[in-house]
């Protein structure tokens, strides 16, 4: 994975004077290796392409770094990532210009010419056709393996709205895979 040359410098810990900027860029630095698939796959999810999704995941540690935050554990670390995440893409996606822009089919040739990806990629086209939300919700418990009761907290919304909004995602992509089938 291509990303921008900001984190591709590694932060020396024993050259560095141990001042406030240097632990922020030191764990800034850690979180990025510790998270940076994960944050970057959330991105693509809901973005459907790879240069949006870098830009995206750029700017979410971009955030990290200037908010300053500091965490107690790596999971509230991973659950701040990713709700930062989801709502720059959503911000993303909002804007003006990317209504006028098709990049989810300049997406789907590049990837249609790796025939070793072909199940992947029906997949991927019927994940596309769900609206986002539904997306994230499937990419959380099923990708990263959290419970309906934490992706409620993370994504400040109901149980009983994650349960449906996961059933409906369910339902929605058996339908669509099911259509494929009877073609």
């Amino acid at each position: 994975m291509i990303l921008s040359m900001l984190f591709a410098r590694k932060i020396d810990a024993e050259s560095m004077p141990d001042t406030p900027t240097n632990r922020v860029a030191q764990d800034v630095n850690s979180a990025y290796d510790r998270h940076i698939d994960v944050v970057y796959r959330v991105c693509f999810s809901l973005m459907g392409n790879r240069q949006d999704a870098e830009d995206a995941a750029q700017s979410v540690f971009i955030k990290l770094m200037e908010n300053g935050k500091t965490f107690s554990e790596t999971e509230h670390e991973k659950a701040w990532l990713i709700v930062t995440a989801r709502n720059h893409c959503r911000d993303m996606l909002r804007k003006w210009w990317r209504k006028k822009v098709g990049t989810l089919e300049e997406w789907m040739l590049e990837t249609r010419s790796h025939p070793s990806l072909n199940g992947e990629l029906e997949l991927a086209e019927h994940l596309r056709k769900l609206p986002s939300a539904h997306r994230l919700l499937l990419y959380l418990h099923y990708y990263e393996g959290y419970r309906v009761a934490e992706i409620a907290e993370m994504l400040s919304i109901n149980v009983n709205t994650v349960k449906s909004q996961m059933r409906n995602a369910r339902k929605r992509l058996k339908l669509e895979i099911g259509a494929d089938w009877d073609e």
